[in-house]
């Protein structure tokens, strides 16, 4: 009988340890995951990009979605709701994912190849109330003033585009405004600082077989015939680089007074700065065009890549940014500063893997972290511990 009590009663200290282990751990996860209040975590996982099809390697399923709104900077814009992201790093190169809905998307083709010999492409096109005239790809330096909205109709319109913008730094305090045009010769962030914007073209930086409309009166190629044009055709951009196989988001930089292309030398969309110090094309970057939606992956090393600063993020592990977002829909009439835009929100670089999560057909996914191995452990202990006592209770 002692013997009985005796082990019972150890068997309870069992279960109060067990449970409290497990209360514990558990508190312990919810604290390390809300370690940042950053609205988007960056988790690290194992696993590398496939850029053929964004979106489809195994660690994304494991990662929860940060749905940012977004909302029209000027009239006519505004036409993308919100965006959804996912962030990821695997300790060399972190991974952005990116999808939202689009009334009909857009791979038609920009108007950059035009200036080096090729078709017109789609440009934005500017109906002059004044003159009676429309203007093609009106300069910045009156978008913001006199332009307000772009010529569209069922056969005419553009790509579609989506942007990232890390903030740079150079305004006390958080950044109040993004991806907005400042000063009048075009900068994107008015009161002042610095920002790198990664900026992925549908027409234009995206390598696919995708068959796509290069100029009224054409017949549809597809889009690779002329993405190669990137490839070391230092005619075109003004420098010797590999182009990436899939795609490329442009490197841009941006303060309160212009826009600049990062790495390239030919002007094809913006000045050039570090030209031949950096490689124009660290932000690689995959597509899936569907019926009523993108998804677009973006990847890019972790660091600085060589020659970038000071015009490229340096993204450190631990370290937390601000970022933006734009979406462009080409056949609702936006381009260029009319858009669909996020305020700033904050990133987290996570040394943590992702949480795991239970998807419904798939179970538990993603990897237990120590502290959900820990729970579960302590929980089991004490369901055993809960089978014993209940064992000793009834031979009493």
């Amino acid at each position: 009988m002692y013997m009985r009590i005796r082990t019972a009663a150890s068997v309870f200290l069992i279960l109060i340890f067990s449970v409290s282990v497990g209360v514990y751990a558990t508190v312990n996860q919810l604290a390390v995951s809300a370690q940042s209040s950053a609205a988007i975590t960056a988790y690290k996982v194992t696993g590398n990009a496939n850029l053929a099809a964004p979106g489809s390697e195994g660690f994304w399923q494991s990662i929860p979605w940060t749905t940012i709104p977004l909302s029209a900077n000027v009239p006519n814009g505004g036409h993308t709701p919100a965006i959804d992201i996912k962030a990821a790093w695997n300790g060399s190169e972190v991974f952005v994912l990116l999808t939202w809905n689009a009334t009909k998307p857009s791979n038609r083709m920009s108007s950059v190849f035009s200036l080096g010999g090729g078709p017109f492409g789609f440009p934005p096109i500017w109906p002059n109330s004044s003159s009676g005239s429309f203007v093609v790809a009106p300069p910045r330096n009156v978008e913001e003033n006199v332009v307000k909205q772009y010529y569209v109709n069922s056969t005419y319109y553009s790509q579609d585009r989506v942007a990232m913008m890390w903030y740079l730094g150079g305004q006390t305090g958080t950044p109040d405004d993004c991806m907005v045009v400042g000063q009048s010769n075009g900068g994107a962030l008015q009161y002042g600082g610095a920002a790198n914007i990664w900026d992925f073209m549908t027409g234009a930086t995206w390598n696919t077989t995708t068959l796509f409309l290069p100029q009224i009166g054409a017949k549809e190629v597809p889009l690779s015939d002329f993405y190669s044009w990137w490839n070391r055709n230092v005619t075109f951009t003004g420098v010797d680089y590999t182009a990436p196989p899939h795609g490329f988001a442009l490197n841009l930089y941006t303060n309160a007074t212009d826009l600049y292309e990062v790495g390239l030398g030919t002007g094809l969309f913006y000045n050039d700065v570090d030209t031949n110090r950096t490689n124009p094309y660290v932000v690689q970057a995959g597509a899936q065009m569907g019926s009523g939606s993108w998804t677009v992956e973006m990847v890019r090393q972790v660091g600085e890549p060589q020659g970038g600063a000071p015009y490229l993020v340096n993204i450190t592990p631990g370290n937390t940014y601000d970022v933006a977002f734009a979406v462009w829909q080409g056949y609702l009439g936006e381009n260029a500063f009319i858009k669909s835009i996020s305020t700033f929100q904050t990133l987290y670089i996570s040394n943590e893997a992702p949480p795991s999560v239970v998807q419904p057909g798939q179970g538990l996914v993603g990897p237990l972290t120590p502290a959900e191995f820990v729970a579960v452990l302590g929980f089991v202990v004490s369901v055993v511990a809960l089978i014993v006592i209940g064992v000793l209770v009834r031979r009493r």
